[in-house]
This record gives C-alpha cells, structure tokens and sequence, in this order.
C-alpha cells in the first residue's frame, strides 16, 4: 500500500511533459497591400533610426564633453581620423539606401494613401546621393 500511495504522490507531483503546437501564419497572409506596403515602410525606417542612433552614440563617446561638443570635433576631425570616416559613411550609405527604398516603395505602390511625413521625394534621394558622392571624393580620392 506504501508503495501505491508513493507512486500516485510522485505522479501527480511530477512535471508534466507537454507539447505545444507552434503554428506559424505569414503575418503578410492577412495584411493588405497597404499595410504589407506600411510594414516595410517601417522596417526601412528603423533601419535608419538604428544607424543615426548609432552614429550619435559613436559621437558622444568621444569624450566626457556634451555631444554638441563632440559633434564639433567629429566633424572638424573627420579628415584626419579613419574611424569618423568609416562610421559616417555607413550612415550616408544607410541613408541614401533607405530613402531610395522608401521612395522606390512609395513610387510603385501609389494606390497607397502615404502622409506627408513617410514620403521620400526624388530630391531628398538626389541629395543623399550628392552628400555621399561628396563625401568620397573627398576622403577616398
């Protein structure tokens, strides 16, 4: 009877092993066009808040001082130092990537209602083009 009443103790306090069902939908199956189109949008996006966060950071590490005065020095330091270089030009590639896509996105999905705010115009694609195109000529030539 010990042995009985030991068992049906250690199998009612016992782990029990369950297996869950994971089922996976593409998220894309139920978005809308607009909202696949959004969704991208917003990737892109965070792609560049992510590298301007990060070149912001690199900035202000550069000394105790205030970032104002790190932006100073960066800046005024950038010719002579390879580092500054490397990190700013993955932000003007960044960017110029991110705004030709957002822009390309925009361009072929026109059926979508876009705000002021999420567009990239062809001048500001143009643009970011021209500063890194400076920027090489600059400091890779």
């Amino acid at each position: 009877m010990k042995k009985y009443i030991l068992i049906v103790f250690l199998s009612c306090c016992s782990a029990n092993l369950v297996v869950e069902e994971v089922q996976t939908t593409p998220v894309e199956a139920n978005l809308t066009v607009c909202e696949v189109l959004e969704a991208e949008y917003i990737e892109f996006s965070n792609e560049l808040f992510n590298t301007s966060f990060e070149l912001n950071r690199f900035i202000d590490d550069i000394s105790p001082n205030n970032v104002d005065s790190d932006r100073d020095k960066f800046f005024k330091d950038m010719e002579k130092n390879w580092d500054y270089q490397e990190v700013y030009k993955n932000y003007l590639e960044v960017r110029l990537d991110v705004y030709s896509n957002i822009n390309k996105l925009y361009d072929d999905n026109s059926d979508c209602i876009v705000s002021g705010d999420q567009e990239i115009s062809t001048e500001q694609v143009k643009e970011a083009e021209k500063d890194l195109s400076d920027f090489i000529s600059k400091y890779e030539n």
